[in-house]
């Protein structure tokens, strides 16, 4: 086993499963043992060490890996580096309603509060749909990316994982209260109070399920509102694939982009400042990415030569230009 990680890593062998290993070990130490914490850890070393395909999606699918340990870790880092006086509560609810408020009623109502009022089981289930599944279509997204468009790919787990740092970072420094907390404790911010499913409570209780209760009772952080990371998963397929998708794929993936930033307001669990910010944050990395990796990229450096490309529309990726091109 060690000679066949020495043979795919070199004398460094030892360290790509490392960090998930190792926190694995310390969260049981110092907590309790996760069943999610082994299992990744586990998958992380059978990607890293099971050979050389197995080596280049573990390569492709880093991003996500670190995206898991640092989102993971913030249960243990926010209590200590994040105050309750810190925590932007009712504060971020003014602002909401002077910016986005809706005079009815003599009084001025959030759009949370406004969309409330349409509240019924049909749309309920409606907008469950895209809160419930938005990790598996990301996952499942980038998974066939792995496999149709590397660049793609890489595209599309870089931008998940600026886009999420970006997000930890505002957490850190603004940290906020979603719009239920307030909407059911106040003003006052207490950590005590743990995260919530909010409105999906109503989808549990008509289901007979406790899906969404579960869901969030495993989320690391109670107080990051600010920005809506929900509204950013839908963007990262539509953005990187965007010129390649067909027709009907462009459709879905627009569709999806506007049903999650309905459902995270509807559903009480976002402001619109917290959307709009999300949005805002996946456009810069966006840039970023797209300088870092830029498009058609690897169709240079696979060809070597001044030979004819092929056209866009008859090879949508553009490695797979590159590989029609060194043949």
């Amino acid at each position: 086993m060690v000679q066949r990680a020495r043979a795919l890593w070199g004398p460094l062998w030892w360290l790509p499963a490392l960090p998930w290993v190792a926190y694995a070990a310390l969260v049981g130490a110092l907590d309790r043992v996760k069943w999610e914490h082994v299992v990744m850890a586990a998958f992380v070393a059978v990607l890293a060490y099971g050979g050389e395909r197995c080596r280049k999606f573990y390569l492709e699918s880093l991003p996500f890996f670190v995206l898991f340990l640092v989102y993971d870790a913030l249960r243990y880092v926010m209590p200590i580096s994040v105050t309750p006086s810190r925590v932007l509560g009712c504060s971020l609810d003014s602002a909401e309603r002077a910016l986005f408020g809706v005079q009815m009623g003599g009084a001025v109502h959030t759009p949370n509060e406004v969309l409330g009022r349409l509240a019924n089981p049909a749309l309920d289930l409606i907008c469950a749909v895209p809160y419930g599944a938005y990790l598996f279509v990301m996952l499942g997204h980038f998974a066939y990316l792995t496999r149709k468009c590397s660049e793609e790919a890489r595209r599309f787990a870089w931008l998940a994982l600026g886009t999420h740092t970006l997000g930890f970072i505002t957490y850190q420094l603004l940290p906020a209260a979603p719009p239920w907390y307030v909407r059911e404790h106040g003003c006052v911010i207490d950590f005590a109070v743990g995260n919530s499913p909010a409105a999906l409570a109503r989808v549990d209780a008509l289901l007979g399920i406790n899906y969404f209760h579960d869901l969030y009772s495993r989320g690391s952080v109670a107080f990051g509102a600010l920005p809506s990371l929900h509204v950013t998963y839908p963007l990262y397929g539509l953005l990187v694939t965007y010129r390649s998708a067909s027709l009907p794929s462009r459709v879905l993936q627009i569709a999806y982009a506007v049903a999650m930033p309905f459902a995270a307001v509807y559903l009480n669990h976002h402001y619109v400042l917290d959307v709009l910010l999300g949005f805002t944050y996946t456009l810069v990395v966006f840039a970023v990415v797209q300088r870092v990796f830029p498009v058609g990229r690897a169709d240079t450096e696979a060809a070597g030569s001044t030979a004819p490309e092929p056209s866009r529309d008859s090879l949508a990726c553009p490695a797979d230009r590159a590989s029609a091109l060194s043949r």
